[in-house]
């Protein structure tokens, strides 16, 4: 598992040194889609490049990132003027937007403002004024919860002049409670030009020159859209794992588990199941909120095997049509019988299904419409492929599709389908209709290597069709849902976005690796993506656009409409393992 993002990739890429420039090197690599490794060492960075790269990091990243830019949120914070503009230089200049300009937009959960450039004109702003309009912005909030001023760009002003100006953008956030009771948020960016940036940043002053607005929003709701509630619904929310409270700190897992909603007894209520590296819960509900944990009554194990991967993933499916949705819990099937226990299938005996002891993802659908559901178990990577698994064709466990031939056995009939794909490790699929054929076809969300769209040819096979130009990006969730009610699925995939991986490759000189490495690279840190159906099949990227890229390293997305205002919100949990407690990295 990568846990330092692209970092990590352009670390492995970069600091290896380089060989002379030759056939398969450098200047001359072509990535081979069915070889199994890509020589790192050929596509090491000169080493002038790569400390280029690593002191542009350091101070951009840490230097002015994570210990000048406190700074300036403390002073925000406290509202201390002096302060303010002791960052600013003497012939400073800035743009803010007009508070009456914009777009607003009543959501009905919350009253939405906007801005962007160069739609909404900007205002030229002095010091003095620049300094006022921050500390209007921090007085909307009566009660402060966040401050936070980010770097996401930054880079000198002329490349290779670390002694120079340098310029980037910034993203400042604010949120609280309004001094009408109203949560609120404020969010600007800001493209900025800096003096200089040297290793005393923190106590110079006057280093910032420009800042100007160039994209924004302002947000406020009555109440907020979701609240805790563990203690009055009677799930145990304090047994879940905690990584932090692992004594081995050096193998932690990097799946841990889920939640799923499922009416198990068809009493009309939801019913929920919790996995988790300890074991499993099974909570039923009993209405107005209320749950109580049936685990053990239904059959069900509480605790992992020893000696066994724990079983954290699952799909409820009614896999024999009786009416009551069956379970695969990891790698054990059970059968639901009548919505009382679930009752363990043993393979050879009751069933043909066998799945590897490390499954855990799964994607059910009718592939082949014959009216039993069937099964795509998600082919997740297992250990580390020789060179680097994130360029060209990565390795990983083959992903299955298992067809229902009813009476509980399935036919292993990926080879044949054509579902095998590119081959990548992949960490979540959903079924849907892309076309909109009658016909369920799958999109996959691969952790390297290209994702997955397989269109079902309504004859048990499958092809691969083009997704616009995207190499995954370290893909590890993926949900389908019509966002705008056109009666056509649009799809999310949750990637990696990267503060530290989008400064670094922007930092990264044009022809320094082979096109195809490079369009990797940036794939790598733009974020999570939001595919447009276009209709037919043909999909545009929109994640950008939408504002619903830069969400840290998500995982689980969903589509659910939280208000109830007949449009279709995002759910997009995020963070990974992180190197300190104290300071995540997601």
């Amino acid at each position: 598992m990568i846990l330092l993002g692209i970092a990590t990739v352009v670390a492995a890429l970069t600091g290896l040194g380089r060989r002379d420039a030759g056939p398969g090197r450098v200047n001359s690599v072509t990535i081979d889609e069915s070889a199994e490794v890509v020589d790192d060492q050929a596509l090491a960075l000169p080493e002038a490049q790569a400390k280029y790269l690593q002191d542009a990091e350091h101070l951009g990243g840490f230097v002015f990132g994570d210990l000048t830019l406190p700074l300036v949120s403390d002073a925000i914070r406290q509202s201390d003027p002096e302060a303010l503009q002791s960052f600013l230089s003497s012939e400073f200049r800035g743009e803010v937007f007009s508070d009456n300009g914009g777009r607003g937009a009543a959501l009905g959960v919350a009253d939405v403002h906007t801005w962007k450039t160069p739609r909404d004109m900007v205002m030229p702003v002095d010091r003095e004024s620049f300094t006022r309009s921050l500390l209007a912005w921090r007085a909307e909030f009566s009660k402060l919860e966040t401050a936070s001023l980010k770097v996401m760009l930054m880079r000198p002003e002329t490349r290779g002049s670390f002694d120079g100006p340098w310029v980037g953008s910034l993203k400042l956030r604010l949120a609280g409670t309004r001094d009408d009771g109203r949560i609120g948020e404020r969010v600007v960016r800001f493209r900025c030009r800096l003096t200089s940036l040297t290793e005393d940043q923190p106590q110079r002053k006057g280093w910032l020159s420009e800042c100007l607005a160039y994209e924004a929003r302002s947000s406020h709701s009555q109440q907020r859209l979701l609240e805790p509630m563990q203690e009055s619904t009677g799930i145990d929310v304090a047994r879940l794992h905690d990584n932090w409270k692992r004594k081995d700190k050096k193998n932690l897992p990097f799946l841990t588990g889920g939640t799923y909603l499922v009416d198990y007894d068809r009493d009309g209520v939801l019913d929920v199941m919790v996995t988790d590296l300890t074991g499993v819960s099974l909570y039923h509900g009993e209405g107005a909120g209320r749950f109580s944990n049936v685990t053990l009554a239904a059959g069900l194990p509480p605790l992992s095997a020893p000696n066994e991967p724990p079983a954290i993933g699952a799909v409820f499916a009614d896999f024999d049509n009786d009416g009551f949705p069956d379970l695969l819990l990891g790698p054990r099937l059970y059968r639901n019988v009548e919505g009382v226990r679930f009752e363990p299938l043993i393979v050879a005996r009751d069933t043909s299904l066998e799945l590897a002891k490390d499954a855990s993802q799964y994607a059910v659908a009718d592939f082949d419409r014959d009216g039993l559901l069937d099964l795509f178990v998600v082919g997740l990577a297992s250990g580390s492929p020789r060179g680097q698994p994130w360029i060209g064709k990565a390795e990983g466990i083959k992903s299955q599709l298992w067809r229902n031939k009813g009476g509980w056995q399935f036919e292993d009939v990926t080879e044949r389908s054509g579902t095998v794909g590119q081959g990548g490790p992949t960490f979540a699929a959903v079924w849907f209709d892309a076309n909109q054929d009658g016909w369920p076809d799958l999109m996959t969300s691969c952790e390297t290597g290209k994702n997955d769209y397989l269109i079902n040819q309504q004859d048990g096979t499958f092809r691969q069709a083009k997704l616009p130009d995207i190499y995954g990006g370290f893909s590890m969730g993926i949900t389908a849902g019509d966002i705008d009610n056109d009666g056509r699925p649009d799809i999310y995939v949750a990637n990696m976005y990267s503060k530290a991986g989008e400064r670094i490759v922007d930092n990264l000189q044009r022809g320094a690796y082979p096109d195809d490495i490079d369009a990797q690279m940036r794939d790598f840190v733009s974020g999570n993506e939001l595919y447009h159906n276009l209709g037919e099949g043909r999909f545009e990227r929109v994640g950008q656009a939408t504002g619903v890229a830069d969400v840290g390293w998500a995982y689980g997305p969903g589509f659910v409409d939280l208000d109830n205002d007949g449009w279709l919100d995002l759910y997009a949990p995020v963070g990974f393992q992180s190197v300190t407690p104290e300071r995540p990295d997601g």
